[in-house]
């Protein structure tokens, strides 16, 4: 029985919102890193009677350790993280727990209870909340086309800069009590996460599903659920992506605890700088001249820089301010791109998000800690014996050995190749430079032959009329939000019926398809004569 639904009804300023600005809830991202930034930062909680930074030392690692397991559990156990992020009332619960642990920690300092027992309760609170931000994140970027995600991630950089400056600039205008935090870094410790998760909780009414609408019977979720499906050529990434932060991390965890926490607001301001350089410098690249993106090309340049710096800053005897402002830097680069490339997998393997980001995520938050407790425990004792020049080539050595023989081009050509993501063709993005962009429409010189190729082999591999439909809009070129948008549906539900036409025509990619349809239509050219 069909059900028919009233569109008429009162819409919430968060769907009102997201109808007219669609890409608002994928800068949430940007938000949570602000955030995260400034918490990190220290600029915000930290009162004048602080000498060094071994409280945000303390911060960063009790919080990313919560967050991390949190994390890694998601992965584990998927069906009851999915649960509690379908509902919106889930992720704003996880940004209010992230927001009491925020008050905790300020209501630990020392002008106001002094009690370490908050301090400590509060971080792992911060991390425990942040992880379903993380997660919530995640999905939505997992479910965007390539091309958009690295937009979108890019803009997300650009809201990070402009929280992180308007937040620290206002920092001493107001202090509730003198000498503790002021009431902006108050405000913005507090308030943020609540921001973030409003932001990536939005549903533009456009996308909203339909309600009534009922799944064939038999179907299966789109996106492959268990970790036992995840590609060998994934876990060596998790596993390049470990090794990477791990010895990144050591230069940060070191720098940030024995320095001054004035020391640590500057680099993080020339961090800042170079960050929204490069954010803006790559979104004018692909607005105006670049075509195409070697996501491998940048992987492994990234890589290879951070190791160079590693190698060549101790024997130049540099390792100070310059060094440790590289190494913050060219973090954020690795951590921006690590989300991106999570984020196509996710979307071209067909595999959970929660799995992808639960995993990608979480090693990369272990492997920052683990680096982070290292340079305060080992590189801490190295420095000035003159060993902290072999420690720094160690380190190196393994972040190029992670490259070469662990997570090499090879493997990221198999992880991607098979979809042809290893290469973003952004002209997606910007069809006509300078034009105004439009939504892709049918190829209308072949649509006749080219529709019943689609309904030939949909008839042939026995799929519902649902399937038929987004095999037709699949192989005539649609994304999968323009499918949800044209059949009403939701982006979730797109990717359950994609991967039941995949499942059914046995295939793996959007290229195949492509494949298998021009294969049918030749067939029935040359069964009615037409190809002769």
């Amino acid at each position: 029985m069909e059900v028919k639904v009233d569109n008429r009804k009162r819409q919430t300023l968060a769907s009102s919102l997201g109808t007219v600005c669609p890409w608002l809830r994928y800068l949430g991202l940007g938000v949570w890193l602000a955030w995260l930034f400034l918490a990190f930062n220290g600029t915000v909680w930290l009162s004048d009677v602080e000498i060094d930074g071994s409280n945000l030392s303390t911060m960063y690692l009790f919080s990313e350790a919560a967050c991390a397991a949190v994390l890694i559990s998601a992965a584990l156990f998927r069906k009851v993280f999915d649960i509690l992020l379908r509902a919106r009332i889930g992720v704003m619960a996880g940004a209010l727990v992230a927001s009491l642990g925020a008050i905790a920690v300020i209501f630990a300092g020392p002008y106001y209870s002094g009690i370490p027992f908050f301090f400590y309760v509060g971080n792992i609170l911060m991390g425990m909340g942040s992880a379903l931000l993380v997660l919530k994140c995640g999905q939505l970027y997992g479910d965007l086309q390539p091309q958009k995600a690295l937009l979108y991630a890019l803009l997300s950089q650009l809201v990070l800069v402009l929280i992180f400056y308007f937040v620290v600039g206002n920092n001493l205008l107001y202090q509730p009590i003198s000498g503790g935090p002021s009431l902006m870094g108050i405000i913005a410790l507090v308030l943020l996460p609540l921001l973030a998760a409003y932001l990536i909780t939005i549903v533009p009414t456009s996308t909203q599903p339909t309600i009534g609408e009922v799944d064939e019977p038999g179907e299966t979720a789109a996106q492959s659920n268990s970790i036992r499906t995840l590609p060998p050529a994934f876990w060596k990434f998790v596993f390049a992506i470990l090794v990477f932060t791990f010895a990144a991390s050591v230069a940060q965890g070191y720098y940030t605890t024995f320095q001054p926490p004035a020391s640590t607001l500057i680099d993080s301001t020339y961090v800042m700088i170079f960050l929204a350089g490069f954010a803006s410098g790559f979104i004018l690249l692909v607005i105006r001249y670049l075509k195409k993106i070697a996501l491998n090309k940048l992987y492994l340049l990234c890589m290879v820089i951070i190791a160079v710096v590693f190698a060549v800053a101790p024997l130049f005897n540099i390792e100070g301010v310059i060094f440790s402002r590289s190494i913050g830097f060219l973090y954020s680069v690795f951590d921006f791109l690590v989300w991106c490339l999570l984020a196509f997998i996710a979307f071209d393997k067909h595999i959970s998000s929660t799995i992808v980001f639960g995993l990608g995520r979480g090693v990369f938050i272990v492997g920052s800690c683990f680096g982070w407790f290292l340079g305060i425990q080992v590189l801490h004792s190295l420095v000035g014996t003159g060993k902290e020049t072999v420690f720094y080539i160690v380190m190196a050595f393994l972040i190029l050995l992670s490259t070469t023989l662990v997570f090499t081009e090879k493997d990221f050509d198999l992880l991607f190749k098979p979809q042809k993501k290893q290469e973003l063709d952004l002209e997606d993005l910007f069809p006509v430079r300078g034009a105004e962009i439009t939504k892709r429409e049918p190829e209308q010189k072949h649509e006749r032959p080219w529709l019943l190729a689609c309904r030939s082999l949909a008839k042939k591999s026995h799929l519902s009329s649902r399937e038929r439909e987004v095999l037709e809009l699949l192989a005539t070129g649609y994304g999968s939000e323009d499918i949800a948008e044209n059949l009403s549906i939701s982006i979730t539900t797109v990717r359950t019926h994609t991967q039941n036409v995949y499942n059914k025509l046995d295939i793996h990619s959007r290229q195949e398809l492509t494949a298998r349809v021009k294969q049918e239509r030749a067939a029935i050219e040359k069964s009615t004569g037409k190809g002769e």
